[in-house]
């Protein structure tokens, strides 16, 4: 897993994991050619619209599906570890996708079970934080909202809680905002998320005094009184729905959805 920082996105490669011997599998053995996965929302589009072509073009009738549900839902569906008896590793799916490298502890029982596998990168996204705090648009003419990371990770921990606490306006002169006080909503995602993962990381190698290594991972315990929001589509709507709210998300989904970047 690589990681690039620019500004507050995160830049990272997407793995996409393979069993070597699904061809082997009940789904190939119909007379229609299957290939069936799940894992993260992020490169959802992408794999969507790859396997519309496949299927378009193939000589053979074939049947392609991807489910976005999360890396960690994916990783589970992929490895089927307890699928048919304990640690049988018998998979749900031909492939996951994710941005969470298979652990050591499963890569190693695999191996011990003669069951091979591959991580293959095949795509670049970022992740980065999104806002709904009223009259604030995009950076430019029309101004933009300024965080540095310390302020960031102390919002996501929630030492600051309101938009006019006294940092955020040192780095954003003139902020117009409805009223005074006006309340920060924090948005995380549900589950395990390589998007938690990643913006953990990024708080954490920003800004390690606000944001120690404990709070670092795809799973973390947030503050009660934050929101969870599940998948791409979920931390969309929590953002949008809610006046005053931050969040995290893959910045082309996004994008697409007319959401604010934090600058």
């Amino acid at each position: 897993q690589f990681l690039l920082t620019n500004k507050q996105s995160i830049m990272k490669f997407t793995m996409i994991s393979a069993l070597l011997a699904a061809a082997a599998g009940p789904l190939a053995q119909s007379h229609t050619i299957q290939l069936h996965g799940s894992g993260t929302t992020n490169p959802s589009k992408c794999l969507w619209l790859l396997m519309s072509q496949f299927q378009d073009r193939a000589l053979l009738p074939t049947r392609m599906t991807y489910r976005a549900v999360g890396s960690s839902t994916g990783q589970f569906e992929f490895l089927g570890r307890n699928n048919t008896t304990p640690f049988s590793y018998m998979p749900y799916n031909d492939f996951g996708a994710g941005d969470i490298p298979i652990s050591t502890e499963d890569y190693t029982d695999l191996k011990a079970k003669n069951i091979g596998f591959v991580h293959i990168p095949f795509v670049l996204g970022a992740i980065t934080m999104f806002h709904s705090v009223p009259g604030v648009g995009n950076g430019g003419e029309n101004g933009g909202l300024n965080l540095s990371p310390c302020v960031l990770a102390r919002i996501f921990k929630r030492d600051i809680t309101v938009w006019d606490h006294e940092d955020i306006l040192k780095l954003n002169d003139g902020l117009s905002l409805p009223y005074e006080d006006y309340p920060i909503t924090v948005a995380h995602r549900k589950l395990g998320s390589s998007s938690t993962s990643s913006i953990t990381a990024y708080l954490h190698k920003s800004c390690p005094t606000e944001w120690p290594v404990e709070l670092v991972g795809k799973t973390i315990d947030w503050p009660k009184d934050t929101e969870s929001c599940e998948g791409s589509g979920g931390m969309t709507n929590c953002i949008r729905d809610v006046p005053g709210t931050i969040g995290y998300i893959d910045a082309g989904h996004g994008h697409d959805e007319g959401l604010i970047e934090i600058e």
